[in-house]
């Protein structure tokens, strides 16, 4: 079916710089078969992505890149007249879920594929139906899109793009936004249909989806592609990461006394919330997507005004003035692309005030041009860039929703040392983290947000 290779992908930089461009290169002939199911793995920033994209035709149809060599199916290239060909049979579900929303009620996004492939109104309510039991899709129906959890937003989009029928998958992270039912039932919808399409999937819950793999692809971290003979280690990568001794400790502590929050015209959200978090505390906060964990957040950093309680910050025994909350919270958004609005990182960085700069963006990423767009970093990059631009600027509370989307097990190592560090000089940490084996390394207070209320896990 696939023919991938000998190929070279070299990506076009805008700017002019030393840097030796990044490349994704297979020098071997790959074949993936019909129906088979295959795992990419390998490092964060590889391009593992890139690969995935090269599959659909992405690249280089809609890139300035260079490709040199072949990737065929069914015998033909992928990109000109072809992609037009093989909309239907090839889907392709991005990293960020959001990137490919058109419509602005859930409902209409559902419908969007069929509709454009001429699906009789019967066909698209019983495919509603199949799609039902594994996607809960009745939870999203009346919903809005732009009040979507990307949890949420990923189970509609991914329901949406199967619902045609396609022949071949191409599934980037399916499951980073997914809490543990959510992406249990997703692997139950996985296992039913192997050997019946062809599935191409790149995730890093690897001990949950192996298992089923026909092949595995590995990208190293030069970008060389080539087939693993033997299955990869589950065993935790282990990371050390620099001193950081630049930050002073605070004495902060925060503060949520009885709040209540909902949407206009929606129900009840948040229900008596209470929290106390002292410094050097670190809290993870579980719960099923769309629940309002990543509202709540919005409450604590002051972007949301609550329907009734308080929110309050104290920094050595005084109160901070609400309107001055934004100086002592930073907040990593779930899209990481929010944190972003220059051109290149390096001007993102300039507001970093950390002598050991350099150290540090090599612990991060390696080899990385600074003058590149953020934008053009893989979604794991990007994250880790977003961790970076919030933990620098010396705020005395960081809220991290999903600080793991898209990070492989030595960049959840990487990630989980900074924090540590964090905790030792007295920072408050709250977490919103559906990656149980991460959230064990934090030695951490755990609670759960359901029914509208937040309670300590004991």
């Amino acid at each position: 079916m696939y023919e991938i290779g000998p190929f070279q992908y070299t990506f076009k930089s805008n700017f002019q710089t030393s840097a030796v461009a990044k490349k994704v290169f297979c020098n071997e002939m790959i074949k993936i078969n019909k129906n088979e199911m295959v795992i990419i793995t390998g490092p964060s920033g590889a391009g593992k992505s890139t690969l995935l994209q090269l599959l659909k035709g992405i690249i280089p149809e809609f890139t300035n890149g260079k490709l040199v060599g072949s990737i065929q199916y069914k015998n033909h290239l992928l990109h000109g007249e072809n992609f037009q060909k093989n909309l239907r049979e090839i889907i392709f579900l991005f990293q960020n879920p959001f990137s490919q929303l058109i419509y602005p009620k859930a409902q209409e996004e559902f419908f969007f594929s069929m509709e454009n492939f001429n699906f009789t109104r019967d066909q698209m309510d019983q495919k509603k139906q199949e799609l039902q039991k594994y996607f809960d899709l009745d939870s999203l129906w009346n919903k809005k899109t732009t009040q979507l959890s990307n949890g949420e937003c990923q189970r509609l989009v991914l329901a949406s793009l199967l619902a045609i029928d396609p022949e071949v998958l191409l599934l980037d992270e399916p499951t980073a936004f997914l809490d543990p039912e959510a992406r249990k039932d997703f692997y139950e919808w996985l296992s039913s249909h192997k050997g019946k399409r062809t599935i191409v999937l790149v995730d890093h819950h690897l001990d949950e989806i192996l298992p089923f793999a026909d092949k595995i692809i590995h990208v190293d971290k030069e970008g060389g592609v080539s087939v693993e003979q033997s299955m990869p280690s589950l065993n935790p990568a282990s990371s050390q990461i620099i001193s950081l001794t630049k930050f002073k400790q605070s004495s902060i502590e925060l503060k949520l006394n009885h709040v209540y929050f909902h949407y206009r015209g929606g129900p009840r959200l948040l229900e008596d919330i209470s929290l106390h978090a002292k410094s050097g505390e670190v809290i993870v906060i579980k719960g099923k997507n769309g629940k309002g964990k990543s509202t709540l957040f919005k409450l604590m950093a002051g972007l949301l005004p609550p329907d009734q309680g308080e929110i309050c910050v104290l920094k050595d025994g005084r109160f901070v003035k609400s309107k001055m909350h934004y100086k002592e919270i930073g907040y990593i958004f779930q899209n990481p692309e929010s944190h972003f609005f220059y051109d290149s990182i390096k001007e993102e960085l300039r507001n970093v005030d950390a002598k050991n700069l350099q150290e540090i963006l090599y612990l991060f990423f390696q080899d990385i041009d600074i003058l590149r767009s953020p934008f053009l970093l893989s979604e794991g990059e990007k994250r880790r860039l977003s961790i970076l631009l919030t933990v620098f600027q010396e705020k005395s509370i960081l809220l991290y929703d999903e600080p793991t989307f898209g990070q492989d097990a030595e960049s959840k190592a990487l990630v989980a040392d900074l924090i540590l560090q964090l905790k030792a000089m007295g920072k408050i940490q709250i977490i919103i983290s559906h990656d149980d084996n991460f959230i064990k390394s934090l030695d951490a207070q755990n609670f759960v947000l359901e029914n509208e209320h937040l309670s300590r896990i004991l």
